[in-house]
């Protein structure tokens, strides 16, 4: 029995020994380089004059270990490792800490390479037992000491020993280390230690994905293609242990942005994300609530958002949970710096200060800032760059599978509770609802349900509900059909204003008007086919009243692409031109949302301010529509414009004319056998004037009108009283000075 004293000198304590009298070493102990201590701690034994007979000194962590205090009497058992090669170690896990405690400021990090080099210096032929406890002092010329935790141990293959190979062999207890031992640190929790290098251990870390996550849940149709994306850019590095990602020398994505139309489902994705992954607590923030009257306030909100994440990775390091901060409407706050009035330049320094965050001097890898906004173009592009938020997803308008999934998800609840007609055909819901936002779709579905009710009102003496037959409710195909009318798509086809065109139908006076519409349909169907070209364009050019605008709505509506709108100066009455330029790019920014859109730009001319006197013009809207008509839509999207114009010759001098890929001219009515024809279109004669008519205009030579013309004389010829059909006919057309009678 040996009586536990303090170990003589910090050399030994540091050295992981105990230390014996010499006299006790060649007697008691038979001059034997290792003892047990207590029937189980096993040390390695250093002779010195410096303890008396019958002692054996321990450092504090070593007395802690051995579970016994100075001054007790343990036990001191002589053993002998030399002969048993087996017991040497393969391999050592140690977890580090700060002795005795965490220093106020946080040293850098430590390689892990030349602690592992120090230890198997200084501890070469040490024993080491799993859970044993010591100190280590990692700089000679420092102070600081830290406490190292044996993890686990790995004895070497006794066969591959004797073969000169150190194989790795089975688990064990203990083991003696020697300068071929492989040692892995890791860190232990709740300290800010912080260990760099290729022997840092594959630390512990919390499963970034929420373990009772269910994936076919997620409830976000139409978005398996963009959140695939999202999960491989942003969240790959992050399931993989940290000591992977830095050898890699990789960094995680701290930074989002979601853009896209309102209503697909960008703030949807946003939630799901930050119930998906095994975070801190979510802070979802709006972009104007960051704005403060008082200065410096709105840069003191956003440096408050990020202070949980910036105390726990000082304290954590790479342990650090992931604090996820979801920024809707983000535009608001993070605008071009530059761009916005006023002297305070308030919105430039709340730039500056997510800047600074997000990729400052002292970088945040603990963060994951979502960004949301319609308009990625007001966005300043420091925030864009690699490094800030680097992932840009687009969430456009679902497809025909995503509406089909979404219509899926939001009609389940009528479908588990019996409530959903038989005869309601998803598929074809989702065919018909092109260009549909998710938003639309859950309103199109709300719209339908509550068409369903409405047969269940009765409004006879108040407003009564049918009570015993809200049981047997279903939504039928009608309701969806009711629904479809009601409900209509913010990218869809401007079919009103359409129909406002072709009211009339299109009169088929010529072979003219036809080889017209052949040029547009070939026009329609390489827009649609032909994989080489993204973007395809065509001019209608003629006099006023030739039926321009007519053709162009036709094309439009034969082609059925999902987006269809018009571009008209009836809509820019009162604009500035910055303001009209602003329309039309608006116009376009929204075509290019849609896989397949149809641009018309009526009445180019009139757009550009043209006109005869002076000549004048609109340069600024000139050059606008010269970029438009050139920029390409998006990667897999396609664009057909439409123009008409009555100057074609003014387009040409302005270089306009030559940005179209195809010109046609829309002639005028050029004989009375043209004008008959029309006649017999509208069918709003009696065969008697019919014939009058036909009589009295077949001397009319050098014809030269347009079909509107034709179209309006007709009209006011019905409402003429007190005079023959084909005597007013013929006489209005001489009025409008577009014949010549050979009398």
């Amino acid at each position: 029995m040996f009586k536990l004293v303090r170990s003589p000198s910090d050399e030994i304590t540091l050295s992981n020994c105990a230390a014996v009298n010499v006299k006790d070493h060649e007697e008691s102990l038979k001059s034997s380089k290792y003892a047990k201590l207590n029937g189980k701690y096993v040390f390695k034994l250093t002779p010195t004059n410096d303890v008396r007979q019958g002692a054996i000194g321990l450092g504090g962590l070593q007395r802690a270990w051995v579970k016994a205090d100075e001054g007790h009497m343990i036990p001191v058992t002589p053993i002998s490792y030399d002969k048993d090669i087996s017991c040497y170690l393969y391999q050592m896990s140690v977890e580090l800490a700060f002795y005795p405690k965490d220093p106020r400021k946080p040293p850098p990090p430590y390689d892990s390479d030349q602690l592992a080099n120090l230890l198997r210096d200084m501890y070469n032929n040490n024993p080491f037992s799993r859970e044993q406890i010591f100190v280590v002092k990692p700089d000679k010329n420092k102070a600081q000491l830290l406490r190292a935790r044996i993890l686990d141990l790995t004895g070497s293959n006794p066969d591959m020993l004797r073969k000169g190979d150190s194989g790795k062999g089975q688990k064990r207890d203990n083991g003696v280390m020697t300068h071929q031992t492989l040692v892995k640190f890791e860190k232990a929790e709740d300290t800010v230690l912080l260990l760099t290098g290729s022997s840092r251990g594959y630390s512990t870390q919390a499963a970034i994905i929420s373990p009772d996550w269910d994936f076919s849940q997620m409830g976000i149709g139409g978005l398996d293609k963009e959140f695939s994306t999202i999960f491989r850019r942003a969240f790959a590095s992050r399931v993989f242990p940290a000591e992977i990602v830095e050898k890699l020398g990789c960094k995680h994505v701290r930074g989002m942005l979601l853009y896209g139309p309102p209503g697909c489902g960008k703030t949807l994705l946003a939630r799901q994300i930050g119930k998906m992954l095994n975070a801190r607590e979510l802070k979802v923030i709006n972009g104007p609530e960051i704005l403060n009257k008082f200065v410096g306030e709105s840069e003191a909100n956003i440096r408050k958002l990020f202070t949980e994440a910036e105390e726990e990775q000082t304290k954590l390091g790479s342990a650090s949970g992931l604090h996820i901060i979801i920024f809707d409407e983000i535009d608001a706050i993070c605008k071009e710096r530059g761009t916005v009035g006023g002297g305070t330049g308030v919105h430039d320094t709340v730039v500056n200060q997510l800047l600074a965050k997000l990729d400052g001097v002292e970088q945040l890898n603990n963060v994951l800032l979502i960004g949301m906004t319609n308009r990625r173009d007001l966005i300043d592009d420091a925030l864009l760059r690699p490094g800030r938020m680097d992932v840009q997803v687009e969430i456009g308008l679902p497809d025909k599978d995503g509406r089909f999934d979404i219509l899926t998800i939001h009609t389940s609840h009528m479908r588990n509770n019996n409530m959903l007609d038989g005869a309601v055909d998803l598929r074809d819901l989702a065919e018909k609802t092109r260009n549909f936002s998710g938003a639309e779709i859950e309103g199109l579905v709300k719209s339908a349900a509550n068409t369903a009710m409405n047969r269940l009102i009765k409004f006879k003496d108040g407003v009564n509900v049918d009570l015993p037959s809200t049981d047997k409710i279903k939504v039928s195909r009608d309701d969806f059909q009711q629904a479809l009318l009601d409900v209509k798509p913010a990218f869809g086809v401007s079919n009103e204003q359409l129909d406002k065109y072709i009211r009339n139908g299109i009169v088929d006076w010529s072979d003219q008007i036809e080889q017209i519409l052949e040029k547009g349909r070939l026009a329609i169907k390489q827009t649609q086919l032909d994989k080489f070209t993204s973007l395809t364009s065509l001019l209608l050019h003629g006099r006023p009243g030739c039926g321009k605008t007519a053709l162009a709505a036709q094309l439009a509506q034969e082609c059925k692409f999902p987006f269809v709108k018009i571009v008209t100066p009836e809509h820019m009455i009162g604009y500035t031109e910055a303001g009209k330029c602003q329309a039309i790019k608006t116009v376009f920014d929204d075509a290019y949302k849609s896989p397949l859109s149809c641009v018309i730009v009526d009445d180019i001319d009139q757009l550009l301010d043209y006109v005869n006197i002076g000549p004048r013009f609109s340069n600024v809207v000139l050059q606008t529509l010269k970029v438009l008509l050139k920029k390409h839509p998006p990667h897999d999207r396609k664009l057909l414009i439409i123009g008409t114009t009555s100057t074609h010759s003014v387009l040409q001098q302005m270089g306009l004319a030559d940005s179209f890929s195809y010109q046609t001219h829309v002639p005028y009515l050029s004989n009375g056998g043209q004008v008959m024809a029309v006649l017999k279109e509208l069918n709003c004669f009696s065969e008697a004037d019919t014939k009058a008519i036909k009589k009295s205009i077949t001397p009319l030579k050098d014809l030269h009108i347009g079909i509107k013309n034709v179209i309006s004389i007709a009209g006011a010829t019905l409402q003429a009283t007190g005079s023959a059909m084909d005597v007013v006919f013929a006489g209005m057309l001489e009025e409008q000075g577009c014949v010549k009678f050979n009398m």
